[in-house]
């Protein structure tokens, strides 16, 4: 290997063929850094039919939203999908994509494929992944049973067999509830196969080189591969090998349509992951079945219809890296076809040592490259240290749900890239004072510095990361404290920027720097329940008190207030062996509006036993608990120790005394109204970009 490495640097190395001595140069280059890339593996080439694949990096499916009223692909979406492969990723798949628009549909605002029309504008996304050496791939996807009935317009919805839906808390597509759905006819079948294979010819003409088939998470493939939604008798059901028929002849259909060279990713659930679906046994079964019909057995887990295991298909904070890699793993050791593994993957060490150890030929990761496009290009860059990996908060999916659009909590770019790919530099260059260094003003600082401005950030506290630095022992917040932790080493190696820590902020000295420019990113503090009777009792202390000292609570806690970060307290303090009742005067858990972290949150309040006193109000805190105030009348909680979560105050008032520091003045974050971090990176990213306009 280092002989290598020294006769291309010693210009020693021939290339055949006739080439310049700058494509020599280059190759020698290459040659080196793959030689001395720290994750020789996560880089090495993949060769599927005629394709050599420049890594082993996928980007997931993730879906986009961003089309026209007739479901055109708009700029965008465009930006969108460019950014990952820019990113490095090796193979880019677009998601999701109809392959029937009659029968086969779920939510209408995705991409249909179903019609020659779809050609032209798909060619356009294809060419923003394959023009950065991706290989542009689409997730073709049929809703099957769940298809929803306002979207097709009388059509029948079919079922692998004939199903009456019946659902509860744990089951969704409640809007199907007690409706009767036939079992689908053999001739449907051989129609939704042909329909599969047109679709992948059409994006094959706009420049796709691979399809992803989605035959898992509850959709049309995987109902009939799952013996819990197949009961047929006849040669779809049954055995394995009839309950994948359907997949299988899928596949073998568009490699006749479309070559053998055209490379399929076929997605299963290797795993249902819930106490009523397959377990591993049936998904090594179907994995068999596939086995040299398709490029890449895909292994996810899950089915969506069932929120147990939704929050482990889609991997919540509360879960470990790579969570689902056991499930692929085991898949791999009976097929000869690549295995990739998706969930929760953004630690290259973590996955240069999965394919080492030959747990799998494949990493595709969703969230992680939303989180940070570039996080392939900076893993074989040797700059690893500077990824964002995902915090795993679900903020893509509830902005998503929301609003139409891609929102992430760490990257303010997300959902942006147009924006930013057509970003001109500041007119003029200003001096910037940051006052405050937590997550808004590490961002603001950042930003301002890659535009070119001269930054100092002023920090009353002797390191960088706010409030959120007392969250950094929790132990499903890792990904949070490593995010600060990048985020402080980027800002302190920067050359832009000055860092003046444990130094109080003051309008004197402030405006004795002169800046041009100020961001306030004070923050905020704990609101204090005044109102409550005993607020002050010496077992009573406020949530950021609690995380930061849990060995001074009590071993039976109340915790007052149900939000975010009451509940996440209470998690907290339970896995650290505490008995902790939450107490809130609404009926559920608030997270606002990422229902899905909601939903995550109350599995871990279920798994780790905590109480709830719902529809509960506080009366008063007692040297013996709490008495809360319910329909039923008064009851005393018990508790040695009570932690109040009831808010945040804004400092604002503290801000404020900065405005006339400077002719450009922003606040950003908490100190304006109490913000997720998602709205504090992106107001953060808005006032930094903003400076120097005029």
């Amino acid at each position: 290997m280092h002989a290598i490495i020294r006769a291309a640097n010693d210009n020693k190395l021939t290339f055949p063929g006739k080439k310049s001595e700058a494509d020599r140069a280059i190759q020698r280059k290459e040659i080196i850094d793959m030689y001395e890339c720290q994750y020789p593996n996560l880089f090495k080439p993949l060769k599927l039919g005629n394709t050599i694949l420049r890594n082993r990096i996928f980007a997931a499916p993730t879906g986009y939203c961003d089309l026209t009223v007739e479901n055109i692909a708009t700029e965008p979406l465009m930006a969108y999908y460019e950014s990952k492969a820019r990113g490095g990723c090796a193979v880019v798949h677009v998601g999701e994509a109809y392959i029937d628009s009659v029968h086969g549909v779920d939510i209408p605002k995705y991409l249909k494929l179903d019609s020659d029309d779809c050609v032209s504008h798909l060619a356009t996304v294809a060419d923003a992944i394959n023009k950065h050496g991706a290989i542009a791939s689409i997730e073709l996807m049929h809703a099957g049973m769940f298809s929803s009935q306002s979207y097709i317009e009388g059509h029948q919805v079919w079922a692998p067999s004939d199903t009456v839906i019946q659902t509860d808390s744990d089951k969704a597509s409640a809007r199907l509830n007690g409706a009767f759905l036939p079992e689908m006819p053999e001739e449907e079948i051989l129609n939704t196969i042909e329909l599969y294979a047109q679709a992948a010819k059409r994006v094959q003409l706009a420049g796709f080189k691979m399809v992803l088939l989605h035959g898992g998470h509850g959709w049309l493939l995987h109902q009939f591969m799952s013996p819990l939604t197949n009961h047929r008798t006849d040669r779809w059901g049954g055995s394995a090998e009839n309950r994948c028929r359907f997949a299988v002849m899928v596949c073998d259909r568009i490699k006749e349509v479309c070559g053998k060279n055209f490379m399929i990713d076929f997605r299963m659930s290797a795993s249902e992951v819930n106490s009523v679906g397959y377990g591993i046994e049936n998904g090594v079964a179907c994995a068999k079945q596939l086995d040299g019909h398709c490029d890449i057995i895909h292994c996810s887990v899950g089915n969506h219809e069932v929120i147990e295991s939704f929050v482990v298909m889609h991997p919540s904070m509360f879960l470990e890296d790579g969570v689902n890699m056991k499930f692929a793993a085991e898949v791999k050791k009976y097929v000869k076809t690549p295995v990739a593994a998706v969930g929760s993957f953004s630690d290259p060490a973590m996955m240069e040592k999965a394919l080492a150890d030959g747990l799998v030929d494949v990493i595709e990761i969703g969230r992680g490259v939303i989180a940070d496009p570039d996080l392939p290009n900076k893993a074989r860059m040797g700059k690893a240290d500077e990824i964002n990996q995902c915090l795993r908060c679900y903020t893509c999916f509830s902005q998503l749900i929301t609003t139409g659009q891609y929102g992430c909590a760490i990257n303010p770019t997300t959902g942006r890239e147009l924006e930013c790919k057509y970003d001109t530099p500041p007119v003029h260059k200003r001096n910037v004072v940051v006052v405050g260094g937590g997550i808004g003003g590490m961002e603001a600082a950042l930003i301002a510095a890659e535009r070119g401005h001269q930054v100092t950030v002023i920090e009353k506290a002797d390191r960088l990361g706010g409030v959120l630095l007392i969250e950094e022992d929790v132990s499903f917040k890792s990904k949070l404290k490593l995010y600060i932790d990048t985020q402080a080493r980027k800002v302190m190696k920067n050359d832009n920027i000055t860092v003046m820590l444990s130094t109080e902020a003051t309008p004197e000295l402030v405006s004795s720097m002169e800046p041009d420019a100020v961001i306030a990113a004070l923050g905020s503090r704990p609101a204090i329940p005044t109102y409550l009777p005993g607020y002050d009792k010496a077992n009573v202390m406020p949530a950021e008190y609690a995380y930061t000292h849990a060995d001074e609570v009590g071993g039976k806690v109340v915790v007052i207030g149900g939000g975010l970060v009451g509940a996440e307290l209470a998690l907290h303090l339970a896995s650290c062996g505490k008995d902790v009742t939450i107490m809130h005067r609404h009926a559920c858990i608030k997270c606002g509006a990422n229902g899905l972290h909601g939903q995550a949150i109350n599995e871990q309040i279920r798994i780790h036993k905590v109480g709830t006193a719902f529809n509960t109000s506080p009366v008063e805190i007692t040297d013996d608990g709490v008495i809360g105030r319910n329909a039923e009348g008064e009851k005393l909680y018990p508790a040695d120790t009570v932690i109040y979560a009831v808010g945040q105050r804004p400092l604002a008032d503290e801000a404020e005394q900065f405005r006339f520091c400077a002719p450009e003045f922003y606040t950003i974050g908490d100190c304006v109204t109490p913000a997720t971090i998602y709205q504090a990176t992106s107001q953060a990213f808005y006032a930094a970009r903003d400076i120097g306009r005029l």
